[in-house]
């Protein structure tokens, strides 16, 4: 279930970026979690793609959690709850997944995002989280600029944020080229500031993503690629890049959240501040006048690309004149919400939309996330870029129980060519096409639900059970099996202290009959994990 709850893990501070991160470490042990089969060596930072040793770093348990039992026992159960229930196949054994499927459902998953055709309606919608913070809390780390790689950068490798105009010169991607005077970067202090043109001028955000080989060029002194292309944004998982497993992120994610600081200064009559979101053919805009505060919401209009955009809503934010605020700008689910001062700003309109005919990625999603000024002295930082959590649409064959490869359970060779192609967006939306696509779950019966993990990539839920129980659906929980509903991580874990940090074991590791030096599986005396920068102490569960 990362990045909700953690299993066992190991908690890791990147050494090039510094960002904080944790790593999946359940393979270390036997099947019932006693023995040590081996230990993980290295894990790769989500936001500079450096991988880091890891090997000597303290393991932990995971998230200790309350569940609360009567609301499954008198009340309805409500999608998107994060649910323990007995496993179907194992009774004796609890899971805990994310409960997405309810009573009278088929369920679709297609590209990522999930989809419900309730019993004897005609077409599928999308299950998306009604409250937008919910929806907010799960958005999966793209990329913080707090937190460059310097070194990287030092050596010759592009900022990731760059201020682009869009003259289709030489070199340029979807038209945008750099143009480093427009707005002026402080690298050391991560701000970009606009002075105040008459013209709208852009800051624009390319998925620039170092290899190993860039990275091991500059611990050698050399400098890396030069040039390098943007790729798609995919669904990379942190969590799941240990040395046992190599992370198959190939599955272009177009559902992002923007977010960031403003700092206006001064604004002129037409001063506006201007959040742009890429997902395929469109552009999904918020522009906020500068001196009003009034919000307008739209996309752009792929069957009149010159003409108006399409109006999603109108609000009015308090981003008006000078002062300093914070805001999220999200396209997720096929609904736009915006966030000033981490409260959601309440529109008129619904701000949902229907999707695309053309669900392809193109180039200009080598640029996803975009900020226009026009008019006004304004100084933004703090800029951060997330994803969705995007669910893979695989399943196994619901009599035979094996995987039926359909889908996108890819076989390895496919995704590395598509891997290959994530810089060239129309050649990857080719060969996807041609090898994968949605599948779908048949209609749950009355009291079945069906329930997934936020780890896709890893998670054993509905999807991919076998069936030596002989149920109707594999793929179902029947209510008899769901136990209650996750609702706080009372315990994530201890940090170990004294002994430079390391604390003392007091529990070994096993291998066979004998003890692991050096690498206990308890130690003493430690703190709570809430006071440090992975804290979770108390944490509500979303």
């Amino acid at each position: 279930m990362a990045p909700t709850l953690f299993g066992r893990h190991k908690d890791v501070v990147c050494p090039q970026c510094g960002h904080h991160f944790e790593v999946g470490a359940s393979e270390e042990l036997d099947e019932e979690g006693v023995r040590l089969l081996h230990r993980i060596r290295s894990a790769t930072c989500p936001n500079c793609r450096f991988t880091a040793n890891v090997y000597d770093l303290p393991v932990f348990k995971g998230d200790r959690i309350l569940v609360n039992k009567f609301p499954y026992e008198v009340g309805e159960l409500n999608r998107w709850d994060v649910c323990v229930f007995k496993y179907p196949e194992l009774p004796e054994r609890n899971y805990i997944k994310r409960l997405v499927g309810l009573p009278g459902e088929t369920i679709r998953i297609n590209r990522g995002d999930v989809y419900a055709r309730p019993a004897g309606a005609a077409a599928f919608h999308i299950l998306r989280k009604d409250d937008p913070d919910k929806q907010n809390v799960l958005q999966i780390l793209v990329y913080d600029d707090t937190h460059p790689p310097r070194k990287l950068i030092a050596a010759g490798w592009p900022e990731r944020w760059a201020a682009m105009r869009l003259d289709h010169g030489p070199g340029a991607i979807d038209g945008w080229s750099v143009h480093a005077d427009d707005v002026q970067a402080d690298a050391a202090a991560r701000t970009y500031t606009f002075r105040g043109a008459g013209d709208w001028r852009w800051l624009r955000y390319r998925h620039l993503v170092p290899s190993d080989l860039d990275w091991e060029s500059v611990q050698e002194g050399l400098r890396p690629a030069t040039n390098p292309r943007p790729q798609l944004i995919t669904d990379y998982y942190a969590y799941n890049s240990s040395h046992r497993g190599v992370n198959d992120d190939v599955f272009w994610v177009g559902d992002l959240t923007l977010s960031g600081v403003v700092d206006v200064r001064q604004v002129a009559g037409d001063g506006a501040l201007l959040f742009e979101l890429v997902e395929g053919i469109r552009r999904y805009r918020c522009q906020i006048d500068l001196n009003t505060g009034q919000a307008t919401l739209t996309h752009t209009n792929e069957l009149q690309p010159e003409g108006e955009p399409v109006l999603l809503g109108t609000a009015a934010t308090g981003v008006s004149g000078p002062g300093r605020y914070r805001f999220t700008w999200a396209n997720v689910d096929d609904r736009v919400c915006l966030w000033v001062n981490n409260k959601v700003v309440q529109l008129e309109g619904q701000g949902t939309y229907h999707p695309s005919a053309l669900l392809d990625p193109q180039d200009a999603d080598l640029l996803p996330a975009g900020i226009a000024v026009r008019g006004a002295d304004v100084q933004l930082g703090q800029l951060t870029l997330r994803r969705d959590i995007y669910y893979r649409a695989e399943r196994v064959d619901d009599v035979a129980a094996f995987r039926t490869g359909a889908g996108e359970d890819l076989d390895e060779f496919t995704k590395s060519r598509l891997r290959d192609l994530l810089s060239s967006p129309s050649e990857y939306a080719v060969l996807y096409n041609q090898k994968a696509g949605p599948v779908e779950f048949s209609e749950l019966r009355p009291n079945e639900f069906f329930v997934m993990g936020d780890n896709s990539p890893r998670s054993q839920d509905s999807r991919l059970w076998s069936n030596k129980r002989g149920a109707v659906n594999r793929h179902a929980v029947p209510r008899q099996a769901m136990v209650g509903k996750a609702f706080i991580i009372y315990w994530p874990h201890g940090i170990p202290f004294l002994n430079d940090g390391k604390g003392y074991g007091i529990v070994p590791h096993r291998v066979g009959n004998n003890h692991v030096e050096n690498y206990p599986a308890y130690t003493v005396p430690f703190y709570p994990q809430g006071i440090t920068p992975f804290g979770r102490l108390f944490a509500r569960i979303r």
